[in-house]
């Protein structure tokens, strides 16, 4: 499911929001269940329960009486979320940055040097807004991909993958502004390019 509306968007900003979605995409949970899962308290989950259901993303799924305790549980409205990248743009146009990429951004960066990838302290600001760049195109790519699916794929869902990250890559090809993006980074990350500057 593709998110195009802001205030929902914003939802996904909260760690254990995005646990919850998480947890629910795989099977149907009480708020028990996920109370214990995550370490909160049984009004937290509640609480954020009632606002994902209020924005369409999760469902009450049935209600059991489990050892003299009534419990009701619930399932995410999709197996996946996306949170479009016209969102994203926006946010990037005026100036701020986007909390559920940054972690992820932060990671690589992390990451990178187990690679041999040094990136200079005077650098670093330049390679996070072009990894920013990087995953809103890219996003924006998959999400075109998906948009472009007109009838279910009668195949295994690792192929489906596969399919879509085909598409995916064909669109990326296209984008001037990925190509510039990724030259800049390769140009920036390339283990040569790290050496140079020590």
């Amino acid at each position: 499911m593709i998110i195009k509306d802001p205030e929902v968007a914003k939802l996904f900003a909260d760690d254990t929001r995005r646990h919850i979605l998480n947890m629910l995409g795989h099977e149907d949970k009480s708020t028990t269940d996920l109370a214990k899962a995550l370490d909160k308290t049984h009004s937290s989950i509640i609480h954020h329960l009632n606002l994902l259901t209020e924005a369409g993303l999760v469902e009450e799924t049935r209600i059991e009486k489990v050892r003299n305790m009534v419990q009701t549980f619930y399932r995410s409205t999709a197996r996946r979320f996306m949170i479009s990248y016209s969102l994203g743009e926006i946010l990037e146009q005026e100036g701020l940055d986007i909390p559920w990429q940054e972690s992820t951004i932060q990671y690589l960066l992390d990451g990178l040097e187990t690679f041999d990838i040094k990136i200079p302290e005077d650098k670093k600001e330049t390679v996070r807004k072009l990894l920013n760049t990087y995953f809103l195109r890219d996003q924006k790519a998959l999400e075109e991909a998906l948009e472009q699916q007109k009838a279910d794929i009668k195949t295994r869902r690792y192929q489906r993958y596969r399919i879509i990250g085909f598409l995916k890559q064909l669109k990326l090809y296209e984008d001037p502004e990925y190509v510039r993006v990724i030259g800049e980074l390769r140009d920036l990350l390339s283990p040569t390019a790290s050496k140079r500057s020590e």
